[in-house]
């Protein structure tokens, strides 16, 4: 009866650890939703307050502004530094061109990144990041606004969300990707509610290379980066007693 118990004890653990999760972020005329499922292995001491672990998000983001703003994306450009230290380098500005959207809508399925840490019983610290997946939206047009953008190219063209995204740190990343720093309080054993903050990079890749300052500059891909307040409900539907 014993090795029984045991056997199906063992075959259980896995659902345990797992939440599946639905966010809204709000930031300056702009909204993030994103519903994901996470689950998180505990690590150190018998109370394993630390946990890190892997998720899958669906992410939606919407700009409902007379226009956004989506900057030269290669960190080639953007950065004196490549690699992890571009993080810490400062911005290129003159090599920084721009490019407007009225309404840009970027749809996005990640792998990401989780790490937690529990405060108490209820309370809980944590950390999760995108790593790679792929994003997907319809075409929109969009208008260049630079003061070095070469002759004989269309100031109006068609982009779309670039397709592969991947985690590389900071300006070396491709793609959209989104990451949160949150607090969560368990209300009782199976839901929650999460506050902080969403980071996110959206980007579009436009149907042409563009080329500025005489041909020095040359790229299709510009990025936003967004700053939001992010409210969520955690739900885990199987708590260990």
């Amino acid at each position: 009866m014993y090795a029984q118990d045991s056997t199906r004890s063992c075959n259980c653990k896995y659902k345990y650890n797992n939440n599946y999760d639905l966010a809204f972020s709000l930031g300056k005329q702009e909204v993030v939703g994103a519903l994901s499922w996470n689950h998180l292995h505990g690590i150190g001491n018998k109370k394993q307050r630390f946990k890190i672990g892997y998720g899958l998000r669906l992410t939606s983001y919407y700009g409902y502004s007379a226009g956004k703003f989506y900057t030269t994306a290669p960190s080639k450009y953007t950065s004196p530094v490549q690699g992890p230290t571009t993080i810490f380098s400062k911005t290129i500005e003159k090599n920084i061109d721009t490019i407007a959207f009225a309404n840009p809508q970027v749809n996005s399925v990640n792998i990401s990144i989780n790490l937690q840490y529990s405060l108490s019983k209820k309370l809980e610290l944590g950390f999760n990041i995108d790593a790679v997946g792929f994003s997907f939206a319809a075409k929109q047009l969009t208008s260049v606004i630079s003061s070095v953008y070469d002759q004989n190219q269309p100031y109006l063209l068609s982009a779309t969300p670039t397709k592969f995204n991947l985690l590389l740190t900071s300006d070396n990343d491709k793609g959209s990707l989104n990451s949160e720093f949150y607090l969560r309080y368990w209300l009782s054993e199976h839901f929650g509610i999460r506050g902080g903050y969403t980071f996110y990079f959206s980007e579009y890749t436009t149907s042409q290379k563009l080329t500025f300052d005489s041909g020095r500059i040359q790229t299709d891909r510009f990025r936003q980066k967004s700053g939001l307040a992010m409210i969520a409900i955690s739900y885990r539907p199987f708590v260990k007693k």
